[in-house]
């Protein structure tokens, strides 16, 4: 990185810590557009498992840079060190940014309750899950495990993001033993081989229900339980580490989104230069700008919105909400904006955030509608919150593997009025049943009816 760039990089974090940011250290780097195209790709890392779909998404994002369509201005990956790329060719403003930009999310990252069980060292494992699936295509064959690829990365969302943070008392019975070495779930065959068959195995079928209770981590259950040889549930199980690491950056996008670009307005405002002024304002109008649903936009507003609130008393103790219309009274200012907001980073994710803070009178504000749409503001806001449950899929616990005792899988979809997909859902029903080698079903509602739909019968 240029001298010029290092020195603003220091200059930036020491800005960012006088205002409260606190945040592991961070590595700039500078790359190519064609570097950041591989890199973005790669969800930020710059070594993953050999797959197609990696070189799909770095042709989109190479096009789309190439055309003038868009550009990535920040790449931030969530490890410690925190590393970070800067696209060269960027204005050193627009560098300047960033790198405010990427301090805050630092932050969020070390801060947020939603992150606080997931690994930082995820730099060194993605490179250990690529030798992983590379060792195995040299053992089992390329084709093998791509076919395998394939039918795992179709079931990646079949996990229970909450996974990370459930824990439960076992019974003696099912205690791991004191002298089993503590590796990845992926190398525990190797590691920790079973000293032999199960007992069960022995005299027959366990009578205990299976699983214990329903869960949503069906691909954590088919690590464990699926007729599968080592090395494939090896994949299933680096899949699913993947795919919780990911998880809370999906829960977070809008308040962390939204949290990094208030900070980086605070912290690069008063060392702007007046030569500088107009090229940051248009490039915060661009951030900002209302296409959609932009998450840096909402988070960003209605942030500020809960600041102002908090510094003005309108939502203290005690405090009712104003009849729509009616003109707002503000009390005097406490001060207490700017801690709520450092509460508001650290406990809250994006369902909550919005469900307490997104009111009629913001929206109204933000244009978001207009007052002829008030009357439907909270169907609408109802809607949001739904597609942003589960990052949008549809939740499905895994019930019974023994049903109708005959070792097929039950799912049931939790049904709140939006049917499924009915093409993908049997896509993925016919890929479970690849994978658990007897019938798998799924209750679900269709036309208004409780409606059983199975693959291998």
């Amino acid at each position: 990185m240029e001298k010029e760039l290092r020195h603003w990089a220091e200059r930036l974090r020491e800005r960012a810590e006088a205002l409260g940011l606190s945040f592991p250290p961070v590595l700039f780097e500078e790359v190519t557009p064609e570097e950041m195209a591989m890199l973005a790709a790669y969800g930020g890392f710059p070594r993953r498992y050999p797959h197609w779909r990696w070189g799909s998404e770095y042709l989109r994002y190479r096009e789309t840079y190439r055309y003038g369509l868009g550009r990535i201005y920040e790449l931030v990956v969530n490890t410690h060190p925190v590393q970070a790329y800067l696209l060269k060719g960027n204005t050193l403003l627009a560098q300047k940014l960033v790198m405010a930009h990427v301090y805050a999310h630092a932050d969020f990252f070390h801060h947020n309750l939603a992150f606080k069980p997931i690994p930082k060292d995820m730099l060194d494992e993605m490179a250990h899950h690529a030798a992983y699936v590379e060792k195995a295509m040299e053992r089992h064959g390329a084709r093998a495990v791509e076919e395998f690829l394939d039918l795992a990365l179709s079931l990646e969302n079949l996990i229970d993001p909450h996974a990370p943070y459930i824990q439960r008392l076992e019974g003696p019975e099912e205690e791991t033993p004191q002298a089993r070495l503590r590796v990845r779930p992926y190398l525990d065959p190797f590691v920790n081989p079973p000293p032999g068959f199960p007992k069960e195995a022995e005299e027959g079928a366990s009578p205990k229900p299976l699983p214990p209770r329903p869960t949503r981590d069906i691909l954590g259950f088919l690590v464990q339980h699926a007729p599968l040889a080592p090395w494939q549930k090896g994949i299933l199980e680096i899949i699913r580490e993947e795919s919780l690491y990911y998880a809370p950056q999906a829960a977070t996008k809008i308040l962390n989104e939204g949290w990094a670009t208030y900070w980086h307005t605070q912290i690069l405002l008063p060392l702007l230069t007046p030569e500088e002024a107009l090229e940051f304002a248009e490039l915060q109008a661009g951030l900002l700008a209302p296409h959609g649903l932009n998450p840096y936009r909402l988070g960003y507003h209605l942030l500020k919105e809960v600041e102002e609130r908090w510094d003005k008393g309108r939502f203290g103790p005690g405090y009712e909400a104003l009849p729509l219309g009616e003109k707002l009274r503000y009390e005097k200012p406490t001060g207490e904006g700017r801690r709520k907001l450092f509460q508001v980073r650290t406990i809250y994710t994006d369902l909550p955030f919005l469900e307490e803070f997104l009111t009629p009178e913001f929206a109204l504000r933000q244009g978001l509608l207009g007052p002829e749409d008030l009357e439907g503001f909270s169907q609408a806001k109802k809607a949001l919150l739904f597609r942003l449950t589960n990052a949008g899929y549809p939740i499905v616990e895994l019930w019974d593997a023994n049903y109708q005792n005959r070792g097929e899988l039950l799912l049931v979809h939790a049904y709140e009025g939006l049917e499924l997909d009915l093409k993908k859902t049997q896509a993925v029903l016919e890929n479970l049943h690849r994978l658990w080698g007897r019938p798998v079903h799924l209750k679900t509602v269709v036309g208004g009816k409780e409606r059983l739909l199975s693959a291998g019968t």
